[in-house]
């Protein structure tokens, strides 16, 4: 099928996924590829801006399908916060833990709706990263850039640590300094191949990992109601000792940082929006499925966990203390108390390759930042640089050696590195957050300025702008409400230090590039609403381009049955 493009005018760069033969401009036509569906990735050159005027190609794969964005949203997410960050929520109490991980469910509803309209209409390169530069300030984009860079290489080094927490189930008397190595070296492997490749592994883990949460979850309430383990504990730890609010206020508060750390990833949406096959098709479905789940896997899982566990368990307590001997996951601990030890041992190996999917998402959207980075001038220029395959191979590497040497200083002190990663990347995972919303309050002002009307985005946030204020308004209250926490019995300098170190790190960065490049806040009148845009084709034009072919075979199916039930 070919497309006539000369009724719209002429487009900066083919920011249309499945084009990668043919030209666009004015005049001119756009050969259609990629129609192969879940098959054939998409070579395709996309322009990236370089500050100071300018575009520079970068070279990515489209490759990614609707299942595997589905999966990749949902499976970083899912990793050793979830399976073992959740015990140190729970020593705060069942109920501090439920309210934090439910209001952040919220918080993260309105963060993808935000990003969801965004990445679909410009799926580029950089994603949100990209969006602070363009509808904010250049300086807001750089410093929002290394904030997010930043988050993900602390988290990758987070679960380099963890992981010897469920493998020294078994070997304790191995040092846990050689998991982390294999972990890093797997993980660095599965983002050496194509993006393909590292979307249908993640797919993988991710299956993986859902199949384990809802056994947990199904176990958890046998457990709970007596059916399992010989006990029916009801409601019993919502009144165990100073249950449900363990520290009153500042508990709950205190638990944000836990809940924003474990939860966070779900933006990867936006950062695969370059890379996947049909942007304006996958990504609405995506950021619709992905906050349901959140609520079920989480949420629940963090109801059924204070149900049955105590929150003085001494097995949750010591997780932060950096003396890993009798520590086990809370997921570990529900199955011991139903009585089904083989269980326990499978969950143990689900959080192993939890751990490994966690990782390489995040090793994924570290990589493509700092790529990005390079491309606008931002970062080194080496980085900027990839494969035949479009894997930034110079970028990969520079992030596995940075998390590396954060994963080192894990021999130092006792946990208090584990702690300081934790608050680190937990803030700048709420920074992330409220400048999606900046970015999309930006965008849409700017929309109306223009004379653009709604009618022509394909997806649109619901709820307008309460959603992003809301969610802005809100994520300021959890951040600068860790002081409370932090003073509330005397000065915790860890606490403190942890949760607002971020804060001026990201200011330096912001004021430091708007100095010395001089930079200036984007008007309404001038901000490019073009460059990389989905507009021009109809939508009904589009939906033909989009139309997915039929699978065959019984693999075809069950994977369409798969992914229809969870993804």
């Amino acid at each position: 099928m070919v497309v006539n493009l000369s009724r719209y005018g002429s487009l900066r760069h083919s920011g249309y996924d499945d084009i990668d033969n043919g030209k666009t401009g004015q005049g001119l036509e756009v050969e259609e590829v990629g129609t192969t569906g879940y098959s054939t990735p998409i070579v395709e050159e996309v322009s990236v801006e370089i500050e100071g005027g300018g575009e520079q190609k970068a070279k990515l794969v489209r490759g990614l399908s609707q299942r595997c964005i589905s999966f990749i949203a949902l499976g970083g997410v899912i990793g050793s916060g979830l399976f073992i960050g959740t015990g140190t929520a729970l020593s705060a109490g069942p109920g501090s833990a439920l309210i934090a991980y439910s209001i952040v469910s919220v918080i993260i509803y309105f963060t993808m709706t935000s990003l969801g309209e965004l990445a679909t209409y410009l799926p580029i390169p950089g994603s949100f990263n990209a969006y602070g530069t363009r509808f904010v300030d250049p300086a807001f984009g750089f410093a929002l850039s290394w904030n997010y860079w930043l988050n993900w290489v602390s988290t990758v080094a987070y679960e380099a640590g963890a992981v010897a927490i469920p493998i020294s189930y078994w070997l304790p008397q191995v040092n846990f300094a050689v998991w982390g190595i294999s972990l890093m070296a797997i993980v660095v492997t599965i983002n050496c191949i194509t993006v393909r490749g590292y979307g249908e592994a993640e797919f993988w883990f991710a299956l993986i990992k859902i199949i384990a949460i809802c056994m947990f979850i199904i176990v958890g309430i046998a457990v709970a109601a007596g059916g399992l383990g010989g006990h029916h504990y009801g409601f019993e730890m919502w009144r165990y000792k100073k249950a449900p609010f363990v520290s009153g206020f500042g508990g709950v508060l205190n638990t944000f940082i836990q809940a924003g750390f474990s939860m966070q990833g779900s933006e990867l949406v936006g950062v695969v929006a370059a890379e996947s096959q049909r942007p304006a098709k996958l990504i609405p479905r995506a950021t619709r499925q992905i906050v349901f789940r959140l609520a079920i896997f989480f949420v629940l899982s963090v109801f059924i966990m204070g149900l049955v566990i105590p929150y003085d368990d001494p097995q949750l307590i010591n997780m932060d203390s950096g003396n890993d001997s009798g520590v086990i996951s809370p997921f570990t601990i529900v199955f011991l108390k139903a009585g089904i030890k083989p269980a326990a041992h499978i969950m143990n190996a689900v959080m192993v390759t939890s751990s490994i999917s966690a990782c390489s998402s995040g090793l994924y959207a570290a990589c493509r930042t700092v790529h990005v980075m390079a491309m606008q001038g931002h970062a080194p220029k080496i980085l900027g640089r990839t494969t035949r395959r479009g894997v930034p191979l110079y970028a990969l590497f520079f992030c596995a050696a940075v998390t590396l040497s954060l994963w080192a200083f894990n021999f130092v002190g006792q946990g208090i590195v584990f702690v300081f990663l934790t608050g680190v990347s937990g803030v700048a995972g709420y920074l992330a957050w409220a400048s999606i919303c900046v970015v999309h309050i930006r965008f849409r002002m700017a929309w109306k300025r223009q004379g653009h009307k709604l009618d022509e985005l394909r997806y649109r946030a619901p709820l307008y702008p309460f959603g992003p204020v809301f969610c802005f308004v809100l994520i300021c209250v959890v951040i600068f409400g860790q002081a409370y926490p932090s003073f509330q019995d005397g000065f915790d300098k860890i606490t403190f230090f942890s949760s607002f170190l971020e804060l001026p790190l990201f200011a330096l960065f912001w004021v430091g590039w708007k100095r010395w490049k001089k930079t200036k806040v984007v008007t309404l009148a001038t901000m490019d609403l073009d460059s990389g845009a989905r507009g021009g084709l109809s939508f009904e034009e589009e939906d033909d381009m989009l139309a997915e072919p039929s699978g065959r075979g019984f693999k075809a199916l069950a994977l369409k049955v798969v992914a229809g039930i969870l993804g």
